[in-house]
């Protein structure tokens, strides 16, 4: 029996979550009798995640005292002792699942290695060390990486992806960034990002609007998912909020005046700590009086949202798994992007064109982008249908990859 211990999965975010749910899946389907530990990080303590799989969940926000006693207990590992014996019951669990793994999965979710998230990155690395103490196969599951700009963290950086005994990244920019930090011959595959190699039927609009929303299922589509974002690098982070909120009304105006819609406003945060909810429904009331729309439960998990976003005529979508999952249901859109992984897909699409920096965006291409989709939906429709499988296709290849170092690690795969 193989036992896969997963670490870095992000936490409250259904892109994630949908990431993980295809990873799991598509283990199985290699392994069938894997079990799994995946060291979840929810700020919201009450949440708790389902899976079809044999996982074991540990969760990793924890308090500060006992990753202290983890430190102290790292350093001595270092050298050769395994002072457990300083460890919390937390941090312990931790340590076995270490102990009984045979392969440590760096989660496909958010990456946490690049200057995005660098005041908490070295945490995330602490986990990957673990793995090179522990003498386990470490591997990275297509995440992104990058951009590597900090002059301090770079050392480190260099010290430590090392440990990992196979590189994947979901786009070519991730592996071009890790390249460049690492050296020009570092082994670095791209395949795609793990929630592609899922697909899902749309859930059928009959179900969905009955009673007295029977009215609404002949009513264009759109799938919405919007990104209340922080604007790190702006000087003016008001004004920046500003002028994508008042963006994002003139396009989703623009639209509801090209045809009869109802809009999905889907959240991608969940919980008591995170829940964009409230940041959506602050931008749908600013629609005119006349404008469909709801907010749909946060609570759905991602295969529910996903089977939505298929249901739907169109998605404008300014975060990067909305984009995927719109896009991998063949219903064409626009993406407003925040980081590079977003503009790595749509070039994976051959769709770049319908990408739009969040920063400094304007209003009037958005809508002429939309006008241009709707012009040409049944051709992006066909063009879709034609690219996506290659694409799943090679979403499925990080699992065989990943398999493939099982195989190869020393002890080999468990009988």
């Amino acid at each position: 029996m193989t036992h896969i211990l997963i670490v870095n999965q992000h936490g409250e975010n259904r892109g994630d979550e949908a990431a993980m749910r295809a990873m799991l899946a598509s283990f199985v389907a290699h392994l069938p009798e894997a079990t799994f530990t995946l060291l979840y990080q929810f700020r919201d303590r009450s949440l708790r995640l389902t899976f079809n799989e044999d996982v074991e969940a540990l969760p990793i926000v924890l308090p500060a005292g006992d990753y202290i006693r983890a430190l102290i207990y790292t350093a001595f590992k270092i050298v050769g002792w395994d002072a457990r014996f300083v460890l919390p019951r937390s941090i312990r669990a931790i340590v076995e699942a270490y102990d009984r793994a045979d392969l440590v999965v760096s989660a496909p979710g958010g990456p946490y290695f690049g200057d995005i998230y660098i005041n908490h990155e070295i945490v995330h690395w602490w986990y990957i060390l673990l793995a090179r103490l522990f003498r386990k196969p470490a591997f990275l599951y297509a995440t992104s990486a990058g951009p590597f700009n900090s002059r301090w963290m770079n050392p480190i950086r260099r010290r430590l992806y090392p440990i990992f005994d196979r590189l994947v990244t979901r786009e070519e920019v991730s592996a071009d960034y890790i390249r460049g930090l690492l050296g020009p011959e570092t082994d670095v595959e791209v395949t795609a990002d793990s929630a592609i190699q899922a697909a899902f039927e749309p859930y059928p609009r009959a179900d969905y609007f009955s009673g007295d929303r029977e009215h609404l299922k002949g009513r264009f589509l759109v799938a919405v998912s919007l990104n209340d974002h922080r604007y790190p690098d702006s000087r003016d982070v008001s004004q920046s909020k500003e002028n994508y909120n008042a963006a994002m009304v003139q396009l989703l105006t623009h639209l509801a005046g090209q045809r009869e819609v109802h809009y999905l406003f889907l959240p991608q945060l969940y919980g008591k700590v995170h829940d964009d909810s409230p940041y959506l429904r602050s931008i749908a009331e600013q629609l005119p009086q006349s404008t469909s729309w709801e907010i749909v439960d946060s609570q759905l998990d991602s295969d529910r949202q996903r089977r939505l976003f298929a249901m739907s005529d169109l998605h404008l979508a300014s975060r990067y798994h909305p984009a995927i999952f719109g896009n991998t249901a063949f219903v064409p859109g626009i993406c407003i992007y925040y980081e590079h992984k977003a503009v790595g897909f749509m070039r994976q699409l051959g769709l770049e064109r319908y990408a739009f920096d969040i920063n400094g965006v304007d209003g009037d291409a958005l809508c002429a982008a939309v006008d241009d989709v709707l012009a040409h939906r049944e051709e992006l429709i066909r063009h879709l249908h034609e690219v996506v499988p290659a694409l799943q296709e090679r979403s499925a290849r990080t699992t065989a990859l990943a398999v493939e170092l099982l195989d190869e690690s020393p002890s080999g795969r468990p009988g």
